[in-house]
C-alpha cells in the first residue's frame, strides 16, 4: 500500500473515531439534557401544586367575605326602603367578629355613597360620588353597566389608607339600583398572603394585568428575570399575573450537570479513541497480509485472489491478461557494494516508477526480494500487452542517484499472456519468469537490454 493510501486509511479511522465519539457525546448530553427537564418540570409541577393552594386561599379570603354580605345583598333588594338605622344593625349581626379583614362596607346608590358601615372614620366617605374619582371610576361604571361584581385594589381609600374593593350590583326589579363595597384592609388582607406563602415555601410577585410586568403590587418583580412561573388569575372579573418560584429558588444542578456532561464526553472520547484504534488496527492487519511492507505493493497473498477475480472477467468478456514478470539485474552486488538500505532505497524507487504508469485496474505486485509482477487485465490483443511492455521498459531502467550514489538500474522483463500462454497463475508465472531469464541471460552475453 502506498502512502497516499495509508493517510487515507488514518484519516478515515480518525474521522470515524471522532464522528462515533461526537454522535455518543450528543446523545449522552441529549439524556443528561432530558433528565435535567424531567427533573425541572417536577419541580415546576411541584410548585404549580403549591401555588394552586395558594391560589385557593388568596380567592376565599375574597369570596368568603363577598359571600358574607350577599344575604345584606338578598335583604335590601326585597326591601329597598331600609333605612341605615336597620342596614347598621343587620350588618352589626352579620359582621360580629368578622372585622379582622373587612374595613368597610359601603352602600352606594347609583355611583354615591350614601352609607358607610362603621360609620366612625369612615364619614369622609359618605355622599361622595366615586365617578368623580378617576382610580375608582372605570370600575364603578362597569358594575352599573355590566351589572357584574368586580374587584380592584390595592387602591388609595377615599377616607385614607389602602384596601382591596369588591364591588357587588344591587339590581332592583331588574333595573341598577346602586351598589355594596366591600373594602378589605389591604395590610390585613397582604400579610395573610404572606404567610400562607411562607407555609408553602414560595416567593410570588402579584401584578394587576395592566401594570405587568412593571410593578407588582406585592412581592419582588425580579422573580420574572430568575425564570419564575407566570399564572393567570381572575377574580371577580379582575385579572392578576402572578409569578412563582420556589422559596430558595429553582434547583439548578449545574454542578451535577457539568460533572455528567464531563463523563460524558471523557466517555465518548475513549470510546472513540477504541474504536479508532480498532479500525486503524484493522486496516494495518489487512494490509500487513495484502501488501509489502518496503514498498507499499501488492504482495503474494493478495495475487491468487486478485488473479481469480479477474480471470472470471476475461472469460466472460473473452479478452486477455497480461502478466510481467520483472527484476533488477545485479541487484545483488548493489546491496554487497553500498549497503541493504541503499538497495531498499533502489526498490522503493523502482516500485514508485512501476506505479506510476500503471492505470486504475493494473496491479503492481512485489513478489520478493527484487522481483515484481504486474497483471494488466482487459487486454483485446497482443498488441496492447507489447504496448504496456514498452511504456514498463521505458520506466524500469533508470539512474538512481543518493547524495554521492550514482547506479545504473537495468531491469529484465518477461511476460507471458491469459489464455495465450496458459490459465492458471503458476503456469503464465513460469512463461513469463523463463522468458525474463532468457533475457537476463542475452543480457549477459550483450551486455545490453533486449527488448522481448
Amino acid at each position: 500500500m502506498n502512502l497516499k493510501s495509508k493517510k487515507q486509511q488514518l484519516f478515515m479511522s480518525i474521522i470515524t473515531g471522532v464522528s462515533v465519539s461526537c454522535i455518543l457525546t450528543l446523545f449522552l448530553f441529549f439524556l443528561i439534557n432530558t433528565r435535567v427537564n424531567r427533573t425541572r418540570e417536577r419541580e415546576r409541577v411541584e410548585v404549580l401544586e403549591k401555588f394552586l393552594s395558594f391560589q385557593s386561599n388568596i380567592e376565599s379570603l375574597i369570596n368568603e367575605n363577598t359571600n358574607l354580605l350577599k344575604g345584606y345583598l338578598a335583604y335590601i333588594e326585597t326591601n329597598p326602603n331600609i333605612s341605615e338605622d336597620d342596614t347598621f344593625k343587620y350588618l352589626n349581626r352579620l359582621l360580629l367578629n368578622k372585622t379582622d379583614i373587612i374595613r368597610n362596607v359601603g352602600i352606594i346608590k347609583d355611583t354615591t355613597i350614601i352609607w358607610n358601615y362603621p360609620k366612625q372614620g369612615n364619614e369622609k366617605a359618605i355622599g361622595q360620588d366615586l365617578t368623580t374619582i378617576p382610580s375608582q371610576k372605570d370600575y364603578v361604571l362597569f358594575v352599573k353597566n355590566n351589572k357584574q361584581p368586580c374587584l380592584v385594589g390595592p387602591i388609595d381609600l377615599i377616607q385614607g389608607g389602602i384596601g382591596f374593593i369588591t364591588r357587588l350590583p344591587i339590581i332592583i326589579n331588574n333595573t341598577y339600583w346602586g351598589q355594596i363595597s366591600i373594602v378589605l384592609d389591604a395590610n390585613n388582607y397582604l400579610n395573610q398572603l404572606e404567610e400562607l406563602t411562607q407555609e408553602l415555601e414560595l416567593n410570588v410577585a402579584i401584578f394587576n394585568e395592566l401594570e405587568y410586568p412593571i410593578k407588582p403590587f406585592w412581592g419582588d418583580k425580579n422573580i420574572i428575570k430568575r425564570d419564575g412561573m407566570i399564572v393567570d388569575i381572575e377574580i371577580l372579573n379582575n385579572r392578576w399575573k402572578v409569578v412563582i418560584e420556589p422559596i430558595y429558588g429553582w434547583k439548578k444542578n449545574i454542578g451535577y450537570v457539568n460533572g455528567a456532561k464531563i463523563v460524558a464526553i471523557v466517555f465518548s472520547s475513549i470510546i472513540g479513541l477504541f474504536l479508532f484504534m480498532i479500525i486503524n488496527t484493522r486496516y494495518e492487519l489487512k494490509n500487513q497480509a495484502m501488501n509489502d511492507y518496503l514498498t507499499g505493493l501488492y504482495n503474494r497473498n493478495y495475487l491468487g485472489y486478485y488473479y481469480h477475480m479477474i480471470r472470471k472477467k476475461a472469460e466472460s468478456s473473452n479478452s486477455l491478461i497480461g502478466v510481467f514478470l520483472l527484476d533488477i539485474n545485479k541487484f545483488k552486488s548493489i546491496n554487497d557494494s553500498y549497503g541493504h538500505k541503499i538497495g531498499d532505497l533502489v526498490l522503493i524507487e523502482f516500485a514508485k516508477r512501476l506505479q506510476s504508469i500503471m492505470g486504475k485496474d493494473k496491479k503492481v505486485f512485489r513478489l520478493g526480494g527484487d522481483e515484481f509482477l504486474i497483471v494488466v487485465p482487459g487486454q483485446q490483443d497482443i498488441k496492447d500487452i507489447k504496448y504496456t511492455e514498452r511504456k514498463v521498459r521505458a520506466e524500469s531502467s533508470f539512474r538512481f542517484k543518493y547524495e554521492k550514489i550514482d547506479i545504473d538500474v537495468v531491469s529484465s522483463i518477461g511476460f507471458a499472456a491469459y489464455p495465450i500462454d496458459g490459465k492458471t497463475l503458476d503456469e503464465i508465472i513460469h512463461i513469463a519468469d523463463s522468458r525474463m531469464y532468457k533475457e537476463k541471460n542475452k543480457c549477459k552475453q550483450d551486455k545490453t537490454i533486449v527488448e522481448y
